[in-house]
């Protein structure tokens, strides 16, 4: 019994040995199938194909008029008349609208009779001067004469008191020493030595008690007193310590005083005189030579000097007529352009501000687009680039076609972005108006039929080479990893594949994390 149980044992055994091996096997083909199916279904694949590859840049412009005025009165007044409306069609030099007219017309009319009279006295001085037009030149010579002997007395006297004024701008004693703790003297009076320069006081003890000396502009010495102000010299300016304490010895006294609050004032007054004193004297002078030119062409015959003189009256007169004209056209709008009326912002009237807009000139025949390109992008654009154009009051659908005609050199900034404009030429529609939304793509490069796939498929082994981990069992999705060689970068992040890889290659874009 024994026997046969040890058998029965010894040939379980042996069975076991054949089956844990197969067990083994058989747990691992299921591991590694079920494995792989997991890994297949975390793999992100796609083919390589043929298509066509764009690299675009999409910029969002307006559409320019090429004429685009905006008009406006050069003057204040009430609009008496508009005589275009919306939608009118102008020509160049065509009154658009009109102010109140009357006081230009008048003083233009006022200026045509000055010309016409300077006219006149040119036909005068061919044909001479009577006796009592002599004498009547000569009395208003004399009359000039005094006016400028008057003005210049008066004008001199002005400049005089401004120049005081200006030596006399709030002087004050400062330390000779640059110290900036110290207690200065009063000063006070009204300096008459009418020349600028530097007042000197030095201070010293004496048997008397405080006494102090004066040099530069002025000359003199005295006593301090803390009670009585005391005389600076000659200088007509007075000094007083507020106590008898004197802890500086050395002062200067600047004529005038460049650091007081009233010497820019002062200063600016001074200038001023000296400027009215000459224009004062120019216009008084100017007087006399004309009164002595006129005095002279009544008392000679028609010379070639008198002629001339004349013929400068003429000249004035003309000038006046010439300044009317020009204020009566500031209440004129005139199109200076053709183009069509876009716009009116004004009624019959109304006041009208000088330089406001009122009216709006297009030439909606002749437009163009503009748009911002970021500094990013701007390096792959060139003119003459083809563009393709949608417009946001037409949909989408519509495509115009364009080129790039101008690229600005300059940069601007577009909420803090550095942009460059670009100038585009765009298809002529029969509703293009200016101020419209343009949607622009600019076509930088293009290519018809290459083999292309994701760029994110594309990834780099240790050394920095480019591959692409190429499918090598459709149902596993394991991969093999191929280098490859790219050229274009298209829109919809797309590459070309020049080579390394053919058409319909399965390819691992991506493979998902657990």
């Amino acid at each position: 019994m024994k026997k046969v149980k040890d058998l029965f044992i010894d040939k379980v055994i042996k069975q076991k040995r054949i089956w844990i091996p197969l067990v083994i096997v058989l747990s691992l083909g299921l591991f590694f199938f079920f494995r792989s199916n997991n890994n297949a279904k975390n793999t992100v694949t796609d083919f390589a194909k043929y298509t066509d590859l764009k690299q675009t840049i999409l910029a969002t412009g307006q559409v320019v008029s090429s004429t685009d005025l905006n008009l406006s009165f050069n003057t204040n007044g009430v609009v008496k008349s508009i005589k275009v409306k919306v939608g009118d069609k102008v020509k160049e030099g065509q009154v658009l609208a009109t102010l109140d007219q009357a006081s230009v017309l008048a003083t233009l009319t006022s200026a045509r009779g000055a010309l016409a009279a300077a006219n006149a006295r040119y036909k005068r001085t061919l044909e001479g001067a009577t006796n009592e037009e002599i004498t009547l030149s000569q009395l208003a010579l004399s009359n000039a004469k005094r006016d400028l002997e008057n003005t210049k007395t008066q004008q001199d006297t002005l400049v005089k008191n401004a120049y005081s004024n200006l030596l006399n701008s709030s002087p004050e004693a400062i330390p000779e020493n640059g110290t900036s703790d110290y207690v200065a003297p009063i000063i006070s009076g009204t300096y008459n030595l009418g020349v600028e320069g530097a007042i000197k006081l030095k201070f010293y003890y004496s048997n008397s008690g405080t006494s102090y000396s004066v040099t530069g502009l002025a000359q003199g010495s005295g006593s301090s007193n803390s009670i009585i102000a005391q005389p600076i010299g000659d200088s007509g300016l007075y000094l007083r310590f507020p106590s008898s304490n004197i802890s500086v010895t050395d002062w200067k006294i600047e004529i005038p005083n460049k650091k007081a609050s009233n010497y820019l004032t002062n200063y600016n007054a001074y200038q001023s005189a000296l400027k009215t004193q000459a224009s004062a004297l120019s216009s008084s002078q100017s007087l006399i030579d004309q009164r002595g030119a006129e005095l002279a062409l009544k008392q000679a015959n028609a010379r070639a000097s008198d002629i001339d003189l004349a013929k400068a009256d003429i000249i004035s007169a003309e000038g006046q007529v010439q300044q009317a004209t020009a204020k009566y056209n500031d209440t004129v709008i005139v199109a200076p352009l053709g183009g069509t009326i876009t716009s009116i912002d004004i009624k019959q009237g109304e006041l009208a501000s000088a330089l406001k807009q009122v009216i709006v000139l297009q030439d909606v025949s002749n437009i163009y687009i503009e748009a911002n390109i970021n500094e990013a992008n701007i390096a792959g654009v060139n003119i003459g680039m083809p563009i393709d154009i949608s417009y946001d009051a037409f949909g989408s659908d519509k495509i115009f076609k364009g080129s790039i005609t101008k690229i600005d050199p300059s940069s601007t900034l577009v909420s803090g972005v550095v942009n460059y404009k670009i100038t585009a030429s765009v298809e002529q529609a029969s509703d293009l108006r200016p101020g419209m939304t343009a949607n622009m793509t600019i076509k930088l490069k293009e290519k018809d039929h290459v083999l292309t796939i994701p760029s994110r498929a594309i990834i780099s082994d240790n050394t920095g080479n480019k591959i692409v981990r190429v499918v090598d069992n459709t149902r596993t999705k394991s991969f093999k990893e191929v280098p490859v060689t790219t050229g274009l970068e298209g829109d919809g992040s797309t590459i070309e594949v020049i080579s390394g890889l053919k058409e319909n290659d399965e390819f691992v874009v991506l493979i998902k994390t657990k």
